[in-house]
């Protein structure tokens, strides 16, 4: 029964997780979608959710079959469904390639488990594990893709626990598969997760049955230094880790605490870290960190409205700034890429808040809302930032279109060179940009804010060139 239940637990906490992280499409997913056969967005989202719920699903019987308590296979596919997609804005789920080969590595897993039950032999299991990690190591140099290790922290102090107890022991079988997760992870985000989650629960494993006081320091070093290590500042890290190692240390000889009462809870922190870590990287599109590659509800929109206008007359250009392939797929037709502070115009010319976003960049132009302040002498103060500069601008009745602004440490702007993206919209409202047009009189961005809008969506609209 209890193993029904821990199963039943993860499938719903799979499912949760996905209506809940699921942003879209990315712009590489965008790409990748004519050579998957994928022609609906409505069966994307299908093939990303079954891929969401069986690829832990996979690694939870994988885990069974080496006979790691309920739990424990429970934890290694919550660590699957929430690391991968805990990182970079939901990259994994926006991308259905990336998606697929997890699952089709979780399943290999799974296979490899099945072979080592079977015939009673975990090395076999072993090597087919290395070429599944092989595999995903080729697929990912010939596509280029590189992660670093470090945005995977809480994975790897477990994995680490199986490293060690395998060289005490002087098992291959332990001591290769954190390895090979740790090198596939350099090359195939999917696989080296699908791998880590795997020696991270039997790493678990081996710290529950622990006794001995050396793994149970070297792995509360290692997690103080890992858990750090996203900081991206070693020195500091190192000193966080070393500090966090000495309070471990300190607590563990107080109270003479045996790993054996300190690994459940440390797993449900973990987890927890994760989900919240995750829950931090969902939330709406904002100027912190670097700019998602999904594009927004509006811009979508934008693109369909052109693509059935090109059907109804036949002909036109149409210019947009950013998701060359979002458009193609929705739209059905080539985009004439253009520069927003360039005078290059197009028939019909798309403005949408998140392709600024991408072709503006850290410029000084485009800005988003960041925050409300006070002034010493009481003034209300709007906000703006893109990740170079702020802009300050005076509140007045609630707008900010009639005042003069002041880009931080640089000059005054005066209130006739600030414009507002979308008038309906709040000055707070995270779909609104203010554009400075000063400097870039003539450029299609300044041009289009005077023109007339063919068609519009909140933080988006269309003028004709």
């Amino acid at each position: 029964m209890k193993q029904y239940m821990h199963l039943a637990a993860l499938v719903l906490f799979s499912i949760g997780f996905f209506l809940f992280g699921y942003a879209g499409i990315s712009e590489r997913g965008y790409g990748e979608l004519p050579a998957l056969g994928l022609n609906d967005p409505q069966i994307v989202y299908y093939v990303a959710l079954a891929c969401v719920v069986l690829a832990p699903v996979s690694i939870y019987f994988a885990l069974r079959m080496v006979e790691l308590s309920e739990w424990k296979c429970m934890f290694g596919g919550l660590l699957l469904v929430t690391m991968p997609v805990a990182l970079n804005n939901a990259a994994a789920v926006a991308d259905p390639a990336g998606l697929l080969l997890m699952a089709a590595a979780s399943f290999a897993v799974l296979v490899a488990a099945l072979l080592a039950k079977a015939i009673n032999n975990r090395r076999i299991g072993l090597a087919l594990l290395v070429v599944v990690a092989g595999a995903g190591i080729y697929l990912g140099s010939v596509n280029g893709i590189n992660y670093s290790i470090g945005e995977y922290s809480l994975l790897l102090p477990f994995s680490f626990a199986l490293l060690m107890e395998g060289i005490k022991e002087r098992r291959e079988d332990k001591v290769a598969p954190p390895i090979i997760g740790a090198a596939a992870l350099l090359f195939s985000h999917p696989v080296g997760a699908v791998v880590l989650a795997c020696t991270s629960a039997l790493g678990l494993a081996e710290i529950w049955k622990e006794t001995e006081r050396p793994l149970n320091l070297a792995f509360m070093a290692v997690f103080s230094l890992c858990l750090f290590y996203s900081q991206a500042d070693p020195v500091r890290s190192a000193l966080v880790g070393l500090f966090g190692f000495v309070v471990f240390y300190a607590l563990a000889a107080m109270y003479n605490a045996k790993m054996r009462m300190l690994a459940q809870p440390a797993a449900i922190l973990l987890m927890l870290t994760a989900v919240l870590t995750m829950a931090a990287n969902l939330s709406t599109h904002s100027y912190e960190g670097e700019v998602m590659g999904i594009p927004s509800a509006g811009t979508v929109d934008m693109f369909k409205w052109a693509g059935n206008r090109m059907l109804e007359t036949g002909n036109g250009d149409v210019g947009i700034f950013a998701y060359p392939d979002a458009f193609r797929y929705h739209a059905g037709s080539e985009p004439v890429m253009l520069d927003p502070l360039d005078d290059e115009w197009a028939d019909t010319v798309i403005f949408t808040y998140d392709t600024l976003d991408v072709a503006a960049g850290d410029g000084i132009n485009v800005f988003a809302y960041y925050a409300r302040a006070t002034a010493e002498d009481g003034t209300e103060i709007a906000v703006y930032a893109n990740r170079q500069y702020m802009l300050n601008t005076v509140l007045q009745d609630g707008s900010v279109n009639r005042v003069d602004g002041a880009i931080v440490g640089l000059k005054r702007v005066p209130f006739t060179k600030i414009k507002m993206l979308d008038d309906a919209l709040g000055y707070n409202d995270a779909r609104n940009r203010v554009v400075m047009v000063e400097g870039i009189e003539g450029s299609v961005l300044a041009g289009g804010l005077r023109m007339q809008k063919e068609y519009s969506v909140p933080g988006g609209f269309a003028v004709g060139g």
